[in-house]
């Protein structure tokens, strides 16, 4: 993990010993104030909340910062749009306390995104030892704004000292679609790094399954989507 420029870190929760430290990454365009007003509710207490607030950092560069300021032994990463329930952090501890060996943790996501954990690690609810994290250097830039947090993902799995797991019960809620689009260099160059991983976890093994994946590589799912969530809101500013 190089050391990026100066950013604009802030612990709007703090603790003297944190167990868990939370990161979120955003630039000043977006707000952080709901998201952290939800952390503010968890029920455990030895946690602290990272904010890397910095448009001239990308997204991995704001994690590696978010990661290098952390003083818990877990981090656990959500985005800026998303809506932790009370119990996430107390679920994610858990989860690490019943198995010494896990190293990265992923769990559901639902709303506008959703995920049941098909090894692609999503970056809005994810957890993971911070010193394999170090140790396999962190985020990559190479895949900043698409597939950077499935690449981690397979660096722990393939590198960290222990090993990676899916809990269904560690959810999060992201009330909106995802910002991010279908980047093809990058998916070609995950494909071209990863092969065997690609080819188990994102290429699909049924006739349906690779019929929708075609679908959504042609941006028909982007479509369907952007009407799915722009209609209701057109029609509520219309009242």
């Amino acid at each position: 993990m190089t050391e990026p420029p100066v950013s604009r870190v802030s612990r709007p929760i703090d603790h003297p010993d944190p167990r868990v430290s939370v990161v979120v990454p955003t630039i000043p365009a977006n707000s952080h104030d709901a998201v952290v007003e939800h952390l503010r509710e968890q029920t455990v207490d030895a946690y602290e909340v990272i904010v890397v607030d910095d448009a001239t950092l990308d997204i991995c560069e704001a994690r590696n910062e978010g990661i290098r300021a952390a003083r818990g032994s877990i981090v656990a990463l959500t985005d800026d749009d998303c809506r932790p329930p009370r119990d996430w952090l107390s679920r994610v501890e858990r989860a690490f306390d019943r198995d010494p060996g896990l190293v990265c943790l992923e769990g559901a996501v639902h709303g506008g995104r959703t995920y049941d954990g098909e090894r692609r690690y999503v970056g809005c609810n994810l957890a993971f030892d911070r010193e394999g994290a170090v140790a396999v250097g962190g985020f990559r830039s190479a895949f900043a704004g698409w597939r950077d947090d499935t690449e981690f993902g397979w660096r722990m799995e393939r590198d960290a000292p222990g090993h990676c797991a899916y809990h269904d019960d560690v959810r999060m809620l992201h009330p909106e679609p995802p910002r991010a689009t279908l980047d093809r260099n990058l998916e070609a160059r995950l494909r071209e790094e990863y092969p065997r991983r690609y080819e188990a976890v994102l290429v699909p093994d049924t006739l349906p399954g690779r019929v929708n994946d075609w679908l959504w590589r042609k941006g028909f799912w982007n479509l369907v989507d952007a009407i799915r969530y722009d209609l209701p809101n057109a029609v509520r500013s219309d009242r």
